[in-house]
């Protein structure tokens, strides 16, 4: 029986597909669903940037960052801290939109801070999770890789079964 499923959430294509996959599981089994976004603190590659701009999260002349709703910035955040977060909500709003739209009813957001892997790895074992979603890959510098170093890694170490999705 499914009844915790958690989708990790990116802001990618794969990502969003991910989502899509483990909302319609999660409304076959009327189980809880989890979108969980790892805040990994690094510098902001410039389509990241540029797309923070675009949704108005920033403004592009001074940089300022609309007020955030649920994740919390260290003490002086800096600049790409800031973005960082507010991609991250922006994604997690966008996918428990999805996931309603799909039928799922019993859906959380979950900003998680570290390394992807292992704090997806975490969030699935503290929060016995049935099965863990994931896209192949992310925005990370090496996209074009065939599987992502992340889903490799939920692969290889994840307590519960994986939905790697391309």
């Amino acid at each position: 029986m499914i009844r915790t499923v958690i989708a990790a959430v990116d802001g990618s294509e794969p990502s969003t597909r991910a989502v899509r996959m483990a909302a319609d599981i999660a409304a076959k089994y009327d189980a809880e669903l989890l979108l969980v976004h790892v805040l990994h603190w690094r510098r902001v590659p410039e389509p990241l940037r540029r797309l923070a701009e675009i949704e108005h999260l920033v403004e592009p002349e001074t940089r300022r960052t609309v007020p955030l709703t649920y994740i919390e910035l260290p003490p002086e955040p800096t600049e790409d801290m800031r973005i960082l977060a507010a991609l991250g909500e922006f994604w997690l709003n966008e996918a428990e939109l999805t996931a309603r739209g799909r039928g799922a009813v019993k859906v959380k957001k979950v900003p998680v801070e570290g390394r992807p892997a292992e704090a997806l790895i975490r969030e699935a074992e503290r929060r016995g999770a049935d099965l863990l979603a994931c896209g192949t890959r992310g925005h990370g510098e090496l996209a074009a890789l065939l599987l992502g170093s992340v889903a490799h890694e939920l692969l290889q170490l994840a307590p519960c079964p994986v939905l790697a999705v391309k």
